[in-house]
């Protein structure tokens, strides 16, 4: 009786690790096929740092050419690969998955250039495992038109790999809080523009039932290096963003469209495209 609850248990113990490996992340991204969470952590985030360029501690401060602060639900895993395995299978593994989704490449960088792993570990992930061999390791920033992703991946100096992922999710704004934002502010940030066209052009038309005597600016960015072209790209996904007002029985007689390129890069942040719309005064 003795031998046979002990076989059991020894099959229990190593079946629920394996159902914990295949199980399925967020957005329909899967695990690295054997590996094994560390640590794991779901929780409102109100001003998350998402590194868009290599990192330095200055003055007791961590600094980097770019970042973007982010308001979302963060998810936060930390994977120990199989054996065998390098860092850069863990993140490509997960890359992949991610471009295959149609997600946008913020920043990349590999080895040194992203800076000290010491950093990345306990200052920006918070997670000490991740603390590595500089020339092993490997960092990613992406985008999706509801999320933000950080991958980062590791060799430590005992041989063992990790890999981690920070996902921030972030809510499309109702009618009513885009409304609220809106006559608060005079201006706001259109929801899920160049992902989803059909819910940015419905966020037009709400607003244009919540303000049904009021004319709207609407103006679009758009991050390059040629200003020139930018301007032209901005200006036309303006128009063409108001056509499909149009198409939608929206009122653009009370809609006047600009681009404005790459003019104001803080308004970009990390992202390729933004479109505000601005309250007209009067």
């Amino acid at each position: 009786m003795k031998a046979v609850l002990l076989s059991l248990l020894s099959m229990l113990m190593v079946s629920m690790p394996l159902q914990a490996q295949q199980s399925a992340l967020p957005m329909g991204l899967e695990p690295f096929p054997l590996s094994s969470v560390i640590s794991e952590v779901h929780r409102p985030d109100p001003d998350y740092r998402l590194m868009l360029g290599g990192i330095v501690k200055i003055n007791g401060l961590i600094r980097s050419d770019s970042e973007q602060r982010l308001q979302a639900v963060l998810t936060r895993i930390t994977w120990q690969l199989p054996a065998g395995y390098g860092p850069d299978a863990g993140f490509n593994y997960l890359r992949e998955q991610l471009l295959g989704k149609g997600a946008e490449v913020l920043f990349e960088c590999a080895g040194r250039e992203c800076g000290p792993s010491s950093l990345w570990a306990n200052e920006i992930f918070g997670q000490s495992r991740l603390y590595g061999v500089d020339r092993t390791q490997f960092y990613a920033a992406l985008s999706l038109p509801q999320a933000h992703l950080a991958i980062y991946a590791v060799r430590r100096g005992n041989g063992r790999v990790y890999l981690h992922l920070d996902l921030l999710e972030h809510d499309a704004p109702t009618a009513t809080e885009l409304s609220v934002r809106l006559r608060q502010q005079g201006y706001v940030e259109l929801p899920d523009w160049p992902g989803s066209t059909d819910q940015t052009v419905q966020a037009l038309l709400d607003l244009q039932k919540t303000f049904p005597d009021r004319e709207f600016w609407l103006v679009v960015h758009w991050r390059g290096e040629d200003l020139d072209l930018t301007l032209r790209q901005s200006d036309e996904a303006a128009r063409r963003l108001i056509r499909f007002v149009k198409d939608k029985g929206g009122d653009v007689s009370r809609i006047r469209g600009q681009g404005v390129g790459a003019l104001v890069p803080s308004v970009l942040g990390g992202r390729s495209q933004v479109a505000i719309v601005v309250l007209k005064e009067g």
